[in-house]
């Protein structure tokens, strides 16, 4: 056998006939850090989708990213990981994606980005996260991450924060579900943290520099979008920027979990943002601008780890299209 072949119950929500379909996906992982052959097959008509084959168009698809509950996109399909279709794939992935639900007060909020950089560095990725209303003026966090050994979380959040922030930091049953938003529309600017960042381990360097920058951040959501939905986001730029670099834009927003930030600052928060990003083209932001976030965090003008709201009559409005339009959708 030339890979280890692991095979999932899959669905896609087929958005042009509104109808859901389930179906298997296997997975081919080679040694040497062969990038994973991938095949789907419609399980009601025993139709073959994809023949085994190397699909990267969206980007790269990780064999950490196969969990339950989990999506990925393929050939610009959004594909929810339903079920395990066999023991020996069950047995494998339950062990090392096990789920972890935690709430982090308010009084740890200034310490979010320690959190996070943390929990990637021990193992953990980012499900879900989303703000939640509290008293005060910062907001509460529901966190869900999947990893290995769900019960080493307690302690990597305790040597990652001080006694005050971990005193704030409590378990959580389920993560909230619902489309409430602590988003003010209000004197804003939005910050995207990109599929590939979130992937990276980058989301906790990113929360850093904007809280001791100064910034405010008045709500977070993590979102896996529809390329429909990128595409309606997106469009201004479609005559702005080259044609195949508009489109590789598209795949990678909608490659897989991205974070939302409403971002508010006392004054000139759109402009100020901006500067703390950096020039959209990462080479220029390393000769220019090597203090800023895409020059010390980006790879290339696609991946360039975070999106940043452009004008400022822009601000509100890129905020109420992601935390009230994709909200409640």
């Amino acid at each position: 056998m030339d890979a280890d072949k692991y095979n999932f119950v899959c669905e896609h929500f087929e958005e042009h006939s509104g109808m859901t379909k389930e179906f298997l996906l296997t997975v081919y992982a080679k040694k040497g850090g062969q990038p994973l052959e991938i095949s789907i097959l419609e399980t009601k008509s025993k139709r073959v989708l994809l023949k085994r084959g190397v699909y990267e168009q969206d980007g790269a698809v990780h064999l950490e990213d196969m969990y339950k509950g989990g999506t990925v996109t393929v050939c610009a399909r959004k594909i929810k990981i339903l079920d395990y279709a066999d023991n020996a794939t069950r047995e494998l992935f339950t062990r090392g994606c096990e789920l972890v639900c935690t709430r982090i007060g308010s009084a740890a909020f200034s310490e979010l980005g320690s959190i996070l950089s943390a929990s990637f560095d021990a193992g953990f990725r980012i499900k879900r996260i989303k703000t939640l209303a509290e008293q005060g003026s910062r907001p509460a966090v529901a966190l869900e991450l999947v990893g290995e050994d769900a019960k080493r979380w307690p302690e990597v959040a305790q040597g990652s924060v001080s006694s005050t922030a971990f005193a704030a930091i409590t378990n959580l049953a389920t993560f909230p579900e619902g489309k409430d938003s602590t988003a003010t529309y209000d004197n804003c600017s939005l910050c995207i943290i990109r599929p590939h960042a979130v992937r990276e381990g980058k989301s906790g360097d990113i929360v850093s520099s904007l809280l001791s920058s100064g910034f405010e951040i008045s709500a977070i959501t993590s979102y896996s979008l529809l390329k429909s939905q990128v595409e309606n986001f997106y469009e201004v730029y479609k005559t702005i920027v080259p044609s195949s670099q508009f489109s590789a834009m598209i795949g990678e927003l909608a490659s897989g979990v991205c974070i939302a930030m409403e971002v508010r600052s006392q004054d000139e928060v759109v402009g100020k943002l901006r500067e703390l990003c950096g020039p959209y083209d990462v080479e220029i932001a390393r000769h220019l601008r090597p203090n800023t976030i895409r020059a010390q965090l980006g790879r290339d003008n696609v991946h360039n780890a975070v999106h940043c709201t452009d004008l400022p009559e822009d601000g509100v409005l890129e905020s109420q299209y992601f935390f009230s339009i994709l909200s409640s959708a």
